[in-house]
């Protein structure tokens, strides 16, 4: 005959009335001190801030205090030593492109909540500094990809005829800004030619971002039907294609590819609508930046013409200069003319 053995208490029942009491007791100095505090900053923060501040810290401390009971109720439970551990683990085991990924997915709702808490201050500056992440994180998949294309022939060959266009397009609108100021031909200046066509380098990289943007997010659903067919069938893919599929490598496709979309979009959207801003916004400081770096850099005080002091000028060929002098409102190009000794 099989003598049963009393069944153990379970774990909520092994903690003793006066323990509990006190992990109550604790809990509520904890809630009582969170409280004063809370009261003090909302006092001392500014007045825009007490409504949205206050309330997210009074949801935040309700989900504390509902942990903290159920970790007393349930000893043994609850608790998130392991889930933090798994969580760090996961996270340094993923790519670094992936891990960038999710740094911006979890700013994005500090940002969210920072524009509800103070959008026209403390959002504009923060928002400034997480565009600037963004674009380093798609500098970083920038230089991805060009490492990932330098690696074929023809990959070098395609790189070789892009760096060829892009040359040619910054200095044909820098050419293009220097002729509209001086109206004379811009290989007149070669530095300051130079120096714009530099310049404007990311004004092409977005451009060119803005057409890849709208050619990957128009192949996004092929892709994805692609990679999940690649998946269940490897070795047709191997033999058609003669590509064999790297697991560690292709993890998350879809939602990569689903967050590269929405992500890259923004980004698309968002860049070129800022450089137009802060180019209309300086406009005339930049008009006055250009005109003075011809000055300084291009032209010369030569005595082929009878100028006054201050002038400068720049030859253009047969006898032909123009003059240019600096004055209050900036640098005042003259019409060409001819001179001679």
């Amino acid at each position: 005959m099989k003598v049963q053995k009393p069944k153990g208490k379970p774990a909520s029942d092994n903690l003793q009335p006066s323990a509990r009491s006190e992990e109550y007791w604790e809990l509520i100095k904890r809630i009582l001190l969170a409280g004063v505090m809370l009261c003090f900053l909302i006092l001392v923060i500014p007045s825009q801030w007490r409504v949205v501040y206050s309330a997210t810290s009074v949801f935040l401390i309700a989900i504390g205090v509902g942990i903290r009971m159920a970790q007393i109720n349930h000893p043994g439970k609850y608790e998130f030593t392991e889930f933090r551990s798994d969580a760090v683990r996961w996270y340094e085991n993923l790519n670094r492109r992936h891990q960038l990924y999710l740094n911006v997915t979890m700013c994005i709702p500090f940002l969210g909540y920072l524009y509800v808490l103070d959008a026209n201050g403390l959002f504009v500056p923060v928002a400034a500094l997480f565009l600037i992440y963004c674009l380093g994180v798609v500098s970083y998949d920038v230089c991805r990809i060009y490492a990932i294309i330098c690696e074929t022939f023809i990959g070098k060959g395609v790189i070789s005829v892009i760096f060829v266009i892009g040359s040619n397009l910054a200095l044909s609108i820098s050419g293009k800004i220097i002729g509209g100021m001086t109206h004379v031909p811009p290989t007149t200046f070669p530095h300051t030619l130079s120096f714009l066509a530099i310049l404007a380098v990311p004004f092409l990289f977005v451009a060119a971002g803005t057409v890849f943007i709208f050619i990957a997010s128009t192949m996004a659903p092929l892709i994805i039907y692609g990679s999940s067919f690649a998946k269940k069938a490897p070795r047709f893919v191997k033999w058609f294609f003669g590509v064999e599929l790297d697991g560690s490598r292709s993890r998350y496709i879809v939602a990569t590819l689903i967050f590269q979309v929405f992500f890259y979009v923004g980004i698309g959207t968002l860049t070129p609508a800022v450089m137009l801003a802060v180019i209309n916004k300086y406009s005339q400081q930049i008009e006055l930046t250009i005109g003075r770096s011809i000055y300084e850099f291009d032209m010369y005080p030569g005595t082929e013409c009878k100028a006054a002091f201050g002038h400068r000028q720049a030859s253009l060929g047969d006898e032909n200069y123009i003059l240019a002098s600096e004055q209050s409102a900036g640098v005042v190009f003259e019409p060409p003319r001819k001179c001679s000794l």
